[in-house]
C-alpha cells in the first residue's frame, strides 16, 4: 500500500496547505526522510535534482519549529539566489496555516530590508553563504537558537568556492542542533565536512547506480559547430514545447543564442551572472507564468529554477563539468513528470561527453538529425496549443517590427517646418526653364546648363576655361587612372633610360685575392 504524508506523522495543518502545492503523494526520498528528520537525526541525503529535496527537509522542519523560541530556529544554505528564493517560497506555502515566519538572504538584495526582516522576528532563514556570513559578522542574525542546519546542493557550494565560508558559518552555530545535507554527488570534501560536524549522520542514497531520473529521455545528436543555430531551430519545431530551457558555457553564447530564438519567432529570455538581479527575479515570475516560451541560461543562472511541466532541456554546449550535466537535465522530469535532455556534440565534444556517460552511468543513445521533410511534416501535424503560442510569439515579433518612426517632438517639427522648399522651376506653362531662373534683385543673366560633364568642379589654381556653345565654364581634365601594368612599364622604362657605369667582370679567385690583399 502507498504511504501517504499523513503516514510519515505529518502534521494535517501541514498536509492542508502542501495538497494546495499538488503533494498528494510523497515522493522517495521524502518517504525515507521525514521520519528520520522528526526523530531529529542529521542526515545526508543522495538523491538527484528534482526528487522532492525542499518538501524533504521543510515539511518536517516546519512541524518541529518551536513557537515559543524566539529568533532563528533553522538555517538553510544554498549556492544560489534563485534556488534560495525558490526554497523561501516553497517553505511559505508549506506554512502558511503554521505561521512560521520565513525570510531569504541573499547577495544584491537590499541589505536594509532583510535587517529589517530580521529584527521582526522569523524562524527560518534561508540564504546563500556569503550574505548568510556577513550578517553573522554584523551580528544581524542572532544564532545562537539555531537548532536545524539544512546544507541543500552541497556539492555545488563546493564547486561554486563557497565551502570554506560554509565552515565558517558551522564553527559559529550551537554544536547540539540536527545538520541535514543534500547532494546529488558526494566528492571527498563534502564527506570531510560529514566526518567533521555531524554525529552519527543516517545515510539515504537513492538509486546510487545512476545519476539521473529515469523520467528523463536522453539523446544527443552529431552536429557541426557552425550549424547548431539551424539544428536548435529545426529540434524545437520537431519538439513543440510549451517550455524549455537551451544550456550555454558562457554569457555571450546566451545572448548570441537568445537572439537567434527571438528572430525565428520564440518568446526567450536570457539568464546569466551578468544579469542584474532584479531582471533575473523578473524573468523568472515570467517563466512561471508562462509569459516565456524559452530560457536560454548558463549553469549558475539556472540553479534553482524549479518550473513545472518543463519538457525540454537542450545542452547546446556540452558542459565543462560532468556534474553540471546532472543538474541541467533536473530541470525536467521533475515530480513524476516525463521530460527529454538533448545534447549537441560536436566533433572536438566526444571525449568530455564520454566522460559524462561514464559519470551519469547510463547509455545515451544518437539520433539522426531530422530532415526538413521531416521537420514540415512535423509542422504540418503540430498540436493546436503549440501552432497557438507560435502564432501569438510571431504576432508579437511582427507588431514590434511594424512599428511606425517615433512621432518628432515640436522642436523637431518647427526646424522642418522652416527648412527652404525648393523653388517650382516650371514656367506657368508647364515647361522647365533653359536655365536657372533669375532672382528678385539680381540683374545677371541666367546660365544656361553646360552640354560637358554633368558633374561641377570647382574652380583651383590653373585651370583654364573651355569654350562649349558659347559660354564660359571652366573645368579640369579627368587624368585617366593608371593600372598597376601602366606604372611597372614606366619604371621600366626608366631603368633603361638612366646611365649607370659599366661593371668589370671578375672571375670568383680574383674576388678572392682582392678581398685578401687589396687591390693593386
Amino acid at each position: 500500500m502507498e504511504k501517504t504524508f499523513s503516514d510519515l506523522g505529518v502534521e494535517p495543518s501541514i498536509i492542508k496547505a502542501i495538497e494546495e502545492m499538488d503533494f498528494i503523494n510523497p515522493t522517495e526520498v521524502q518517504k525515507e526522510a521525514i521520519p528520520e528528520v522528526l526523530k531529529n537525526k542529521d542526515l545526508i541525503v543522495m538523491s538527484k535534482t528534482g526528487s522532492g529535496k525542499t518538501g524533504a527537509f521543510g515539511i518536517p522542519v516546519i512541524q518541529q519549529i518551536d513557537k515559543e523560541i524566539e529568533g532563528p530556529q533553522c538555517l538553510i544554505l544554498a549556492p544560489t539566489r534563485e534556488l534560495i528564493v525558490q526554497v523561501d517560497s516553497d517553505l511559505r506555502k508549506m506554512s502558511k496555516n503554521n505561521r512560521v515566519g520565513t525570510t531569504a538572504v541573499y547577495g544584491q538584495h537590499n541589505i536594509n530590508t532583510e535587517i529589517e526582516a530580521l529584527k521582526k522576528g522569523v524562524s527560518i532563514v534561508s540564504g546563500t553563504p556569503g550574505r548568510v556570513y556577513d550578517h553573522i559578522q554584523r551580528k544581524t542574525l542572532d544564532t545562537k537558537n539555531i537548532r536545524y542546519l539544512v546544507l541543500d546542493e552541497a556539492d555545488r557550494m563546493l564547486d561554486m568556492g563557497f565551502i570554506d565560508q560554509v565552515v565558517s558559518i558551522i564553527k559559529r552555530l550551537p554544536k547540539e542542533r540536527v545538520t541535514l545535507l543534500f547532494s546529488a554527488t558526494m566528492p571527498d570534501e563534502i564527506k570531510d565536512i560529514c566526518r567533521s560536524y555531524m554525529k552519527d549522520p543516517f545515510t539515504i542514497e537513492l538509486e546510487s547506480d545512476t545519476l539521473t531520473v529515469d523520467t528523463v529521455e536522453q539523446i544527443y545528436y552529431k552536429v557541426k559547430y557552425n550549424e547548431k543555430n539551424t539544428q536548435l531551430n529545426k529540434i524545437l519545431k520537431v519538439e513543440q514545447p510549451e517550455s524549455g530551457i537551451v544550456f550555454c558555457n558562457t554569457r555571450v553564447a546566451v545572448e548570441r543564442v537568445n537572439a537567434f530564438l527571438e528572430r525565428k519567432g520564440y518568446v526567450t529570455a536570457p539568464l546569466h551572472g551578468a544579469i542584474s538581479q532584479h531582471k533575473r527575479l523578473k524573468t523568472v515570475k515570467k517563466i512561471k507564468k508562462g509569459d516565456v516560451q524559452i530560457i536560454v541560461a548558463t549553469d549558475v543562472a539556472a540553479r534553482g529554477l524549479h518550473i513545472d511541466n518543463l519538457g525540454l532541456v537542450i545542452n547546446y554546449d556540452v558542459p565543462v563539468e560532468k556534474d553540471s550535466y546532472v543538474h541541467r537535465i533536473g530541470r525536467t522530469g521533475r515530480a513524476g513528470n516525463t521530460g527529454k535532455a538533448i545534447t549537441f556534440v560536436t566533433s572536438e565534444d566526444f571525449m568530455a561527453f564520454y566522460e559524462i556517460e561514464e559519470h551519469v552511468g547510463v547509455v545515451i543513445y544518437e539520433e539522426e538529425l531530422p530532415t526538413d521533410a521531416y521537420v514540415k511534416e512535423c509542422v504540418s501535424k503540430a498540436d493546436g496549443k503549440w501552432v497557438e503560442i507560435m502564432k501569438q510569439n510571431l504576432a508579437r515579433q511582427s507588431s514590434k517590427s511594424h512599428k511606425g518612426k517615433p512621432k518628432a517632438s515640436g522642436s523637431e517639427r518647427k526646424k522642418s517646418s522652416n527648412r527652404r522648399k525648393p523653388a517650382d522651376k516650371r514656367k506657368p506653362d508647364g515647361k522647365k526653364p533653359e536655365g536657372r531662373t533669375v532672382k528678385e534683385g539680381n540683374n545677371r543673366p541666367a546660365k544656361k546648363k553646360s552640354q560637358g560633364y554633368k558633374k561641377s568642379h570647382k574652380k583651383t589654381a590653373g585651370s583654364k576655361p573651355v569654350e562649349n556653345q558659347g559660354i564660359k565654364t571652366e573645368s579640369r581634365a579627368i587624368r585617366p587612372q593608371r593600372t598597376q601594368e601602366d606604372i611597372n612599364r614606366e619604371i621600366r622604362e626608366k631603368i633603361k633610360s638612366a646611365k649607370r657605369p659599366p661593371v668589370e667582370k671578375k672571375s670568383f679567385f680574383a674576388q678572392i685575392k682582392e678581398s685578401l690583399f687589396g687591390k693593386k
